[in-house]
């Protein structure tokens, strides 16, 4: 199978592609291959740039009880962990 393999600025590419900005002025590869069969061809294209944030996503599973323990819990862990018996 035939390919094609480029290293090209990002930059290049926004006009064409969505592209994350940790993509912009710096060097990327691009990889092209061939369709075979455009009707099972799958095309990630998003429409908006894709974020990847996890800031307040585990805070329903907050306990705020626990949260003044959190300066101590390396400390009491490895303490409970290697405790002589």
């Amino acid at each position: 199978m035939e390919f094609v393999r480029q290293i090209v600025n990002g930059n290049t590419l926004e006009q064409s592609l969505n592209l994350p900005p940790s993509f912009r002025n710096i060097q990327v590869e691009v990889i092209v291959f061939p369709v075979e069969n455009a009707q099972t061809a799958v095309y990630d294209t998003p429409t908006k740039p894709v974020t990847h944030s996890a800031f307040g996503r585990l805070n329903a599973y907050a306990n705020p009880s626990l949260i003044p323990r959190e300066e101590t819990a390396w400390e009491e862990a490895a303490a409970e962990k290697h405790a002589i018996p």
